[in-house]
């Protein structure tokens, strides 16, 4: 009988120790990372934009790919600073990305690629930041008002 309990609190103990499934606000944030981590950025970019915009009720599991633009920013690629501290560089570079979203156990497995855009951001050189730029609470990353 001890047997049993010990087998059922290994199985419970089991079941809280795995990691919670990745959210969508984590899989472009773990995207970005990502681009930011290749040898060729200099500059690490921020997330300026994503399609759909996050929120309650935008499930990672419902989507098929990321599609999201950043922004470079004045801070050094892999300088290990915070991305919402660095201010968006003037004038600097726009990248429109994509990521296939392949879920393996929970987890997102991420090939981002991105396209230098087309868009125009005008840059607001006194907020370090395109204009229209918001911080949403619970994400600290910036994103366009539609």
């Amino acid at each position: 009988m001890l047997s049993c309990w010990v087998l059922l609190l290994a199985l419970l103990g089991g079941a809280c120790a795995l990691p919670a499934p990745l959210g969508y606000s984590q899989a472009l944030a773990q995207a970005v990372d990502s681009y930011n981590q290749r040898p060729e950025v200099q500059n690490a970019f921020r997330l300026l934009s994503a399609d759909p915009e996050p929120g309650p009720n935008v499930q990672l599991s419902s989507l098929h790919n990321l599609n999201f633009t950043i922004m470079e920013t004045r801070c050094q690629a892999r300088s290990g600073a915070q991305l919402d501290s660095c201010e968006f560089k003037e004038d600097g570079l726009v990248k429109d990305c994509a990521a296939p979203v392949v879920l393996q156990g929970g987890r997102a497995v991420l090939d981002v690629t991105c396209v230098d855009s087309m868009a125009d951001v005008s840059g607001d050189t006194t907020g370090g930041g395109p204009r229209g730029v918001w911080d949403p609470p619970e994400l600290g990353v910036p994103f366009p008002r539609r």
